[in-house]
């Protein structure tokens, strides 16, 4: 059967587009999680909808591992970030989500002693990816990763609040990238010990 490409659409004005940008954002089943509004420009972020999103990436995550890590571009932009940590003091419901998710999707497919055995404190997740990210903020999402790997229940966050409260938001951003890392790295570990990769 001969195909034909299909006919380009005419892109929309700013002012339509930007309307779809809000139809997309109020509806509840639609992934933006944010819109860009008025003059000057404000970011308007559904803080719950950024979670979701990150629930979503995670899950995507664990069924393939080659996946990209949760915090990319198409999952949480850089302003929601920015709105996340700065604008709304989010850091620890991001962190307790992204930890929470991670060792229930894991448990729920991997032997329990497998998973709860925790990074040791010679895991450097630098020497393998060569990531940017200081010591201080690598280590507690380390300590932290071990932490709810050790827990029975979910971390809340207010269990984290005081453990993020040094870091400042370019080191909360790192922490989080580097539990995804973490997270991809056992991840991949369980998968070549149980012959599963």
């Amino acid at each position: 059967m001969e195909q034909f490409p299909r006919p380009r659409r005419p892109l929309p004005d700013a002012h339509v587009h930007a309307e779809a940008e809000v139809r997309e954002f109020l509806d509840p089943w639609h992934p933006r999680a944010s819109v860009e509004t008025g003059h000057p420009e404000r970011v308007l972020v559904d803080p719950e909808r950024v979670l979701d999103n990150i629930t979503l990436a995670l899950h995507r995550f664990d069924v393939d591992v080659d996946a990209p890590p949760a915090f990319e571009p198409d999952t949480v932009t850089v302003d929601e970030l920015a709105v996340m940590l700065d604008d709304l003091d989010r850091a620890a419901a991001l962190v307790a989500r992204l930890v929470n998710i991670a060792v229930q999707l894991m448990t729920a497919r991997y032997p329990e002693p497998l998973v709860r055995f925790p990074l040791p404190d010679t895991y450097d997740l630098r020497a393998v990816d060569r990531l940017a990210i200081g010591d201080r903020a690598h280590d507690l999402a380390r300590d932290i990763l071990n932490q709810r790997l050790a827990a029975d229940a979910d971390l809340h966050p207010d269990d984290l609040v005081e453990q993020l409260r040094p870091l400042n938001p370019g080191e909360q951003v790192h922490l989080l990238v580097a539990l995804c890392r973490m997270y991809r790295h056992k991840l991949l570990a369980l998968k070549h010990h149980t012959g599963t990769y």
